[in-house]
């Protein structure tokens, strides 16, 4: 683990992993409260390591922070996670049973933040050749088999109280790796997230609009950067723009119920409930998300969202004909006199 200031929360972490792990790293980058007393209650081996940060203290490089608590670890096996995440129950005797079997390099197992989730390769075998990579959005550069294991969930709880935003710090270490290389994709990429969650609709397009003219070949990162365009152009109300956007995501992979229910959402927008019925129907049939998915994935779009829209689509379609029907009275009416 690499904390800073997590006092408020890494309690809750650690005993979520309770009777997992045989040793406890953590690696402090700069706490000015109780965090490493904390960890050292719960018998943690301990580290204070600062040359990830800037010159203002400010952290700059995760990946440098977690080749400093990898190094500091012996143990066969490194499971990593965060102070503001949990372990979900049965997820420590499923991980003990990949342990044992040893018959692979690295697990993927499920995130969960709210509604969204996502396979990251978190279970790892200890190996000179897996080390950290990448400042922010870090990753372990893997070699040998690795295997995913969805029934290992690691949910998010996050809480910033009295620390940089998380937001504001991922846009300040995405910049500055822009500016280093403006053609870095998946800075690019992740900086347009990063807008568009700060509500920077603008800004998020642009970002994105570079990273799709780089022509990236990662079939899922280009269809959620086409998505998500329509998600910002959707929540500024450019419907056409935003139906462009999201027939783009449908033209790089169709299979992921979001961009449907998105569309569906559009045509609703514009008081299209024919059209925006045939989107949620199309959601529905998508029925679970595909096998490879590698990014974020809304599991209510394939099940409780499409199937409330298509509910209020019901509604405006009804009250639709009866406007019609009201209409078409008076001329009844008259042809009859």
């Amino acid at each position: 683990m690499i904390v800073r200031d997590e006092a408020r929360v890494l309690g809750r972490c650690l005993r979520s992993l309770d009777g997992l792990y045989d040793e406890l790293c953590i690696v402090d980058t700069g706490s000015q409260d109780r965090t490493l007393a904390v960890a050292e209650r719960f018998g943690a081996k301990t580290s204070t390591f600062l040359d990830c940060n800037d010159r203002q203290g400010r952290i700059r490089d995760f990946a440098l922070a977690r080749n400093a608590a990898l190094d500091l670890s012996t143990g066969d096996w490194i499971l990593w996670i965060d102070a503001d995440e949990v372990l979900e129950p049965g997820g420590a005797a499923r991980i003990r049973r990949h342990v044992r079997a040893d018959e692979h390099m690295a697990v993927r197992i499920c995130m969960r933040w709210n509604r969204a989730r996502w396979p990251l390769a978190r279970l790892f075998k200890r190996d000179p050749r897996h080390r950290f990579a990448g400042r922010i959005h870090e990753h372990v550069t893997l070699v040998g088999k690795v295997i995913s294991d969805p029934q290992i969930v690691i949910r998010n709880l996050p809480d910033k109280r009295g620390k940089e935003g998380s937001g504001e710090r991922n846009i300040r270490i995405l910049s500055s790796l822009l500016e280093e290389n403006p053609a870095d994709a998946a800075s690019l990429f992740y900086l347009g997230n990063e807008l568009r969650g700060a509500g920077r609709f603008a800004e998020a397009i642009e970002r994105y609009s570079r990273y799709l003219a780089l022509g990236d070949g990662a079939r899922g990162r280009r269809r959620m950067a086409a998505h998500y365009v329509a998600v910002c152009h959707l929540l500024e109300q450019r419907w056409q723009c935003a139906l462009a956007a999201g027939f783009a995501a449908m033209q790089i992979d169709p299979r992921y119920a979001e961009t449907h229910c998105l569309i569906g959402d559009v045509y609703t927008a514009r008081a299209e409930p024919a059209f925006a019925r045939q989107w949620y129907r199309s959601a529905l049939a998508c029925a679970a998300p595909p096998a490879d998915a590698t990014g974020f994935i809304d599991l209510a779009a394939y099940d409780e969202y499409p199937k409330r829209r298509l509910r209020l689509c019901e509604r405006q379609l009804a009250a639709l004909c009866a406007n019609e029907r009201q209409l078409a009275a008076p001329r009844r009416r008259r042809v009859a006199r």
